[in-house]
Formats: structure tokens, C-alpha cells, sequence
């Protein structure tokens, strides 16, 4: 469950957002809902683009508030010890 004041920080930045991170965005939220993060690598992965494309919308929606940290964890791609990400 999204709590109300995430909604309100997504609306609200949501024009600013590019395509690229609302893709981004859209695919932690789903990830989010039904109990996962996901790490770098599995964002990759899943939206079939590079790390180095990955990367910084990351950051950008970190910068903005919409994604925290989850936990650090074993990725499912590389096997190491990452940071994974969620919704806020």
C-alpha cells in the first residue's frame, strides 16, 4: 500500500520526471506492491537496458525523494552484496 504522502511527492514531481525514470519509477512501484526491491543490476536486467543507463535515474529519483534504500542484499544478477531500492 502506497502511503498518501508518497502519492502526493510523485504527483507533484511527476511533470518533471523523464521518461526514463518514470520507467524506472513504474517498475520499483510494482516491485514495491507486492513486497520486493530491487537492485541496479535487477532493474537492468528487467528493463533490458545498461547498468550505466540504470544508474543515474536511480539516483535522480533518489534525489527526488521517491526511491529509499531498502536494504543491502545479495543481488539476484551478480550474486554480490548491493543496495536495493523501494518506493518511499
Amino acid at each position: 500500500m502506497i502511503q498518501e504522502t508518497s502519492l502526493e511527492a510523485y504527483l507533484e514531481v511527476k511533470p518533471r520526471l523523464g521518461e526514463k525514470q518514470k520507467e524506472v519509477y513504474r517498475l520499483l512501484k510494482n516491485a514495491t506492491r507486492v513486497g520486493f526491491d530491487m537492485t541496479n543490476m535487477e532493474i537492468a536486467q528487467a528493463l533490458k537496458w545498461s547498468i550505466n543507463r540504470v544508474t543515474p535515474r536511480v539516483y535522480e529519483l533518489r534525489q527526488s525523494g521517491l526511491v529509499v534504500l531498502s536494504q543491502k542484499r545479495k543481488c539476484g544478477v551478480t550474486g554480490r552484496r548491493a543496495m536495493a531500492w523501494r518506493v518511499r
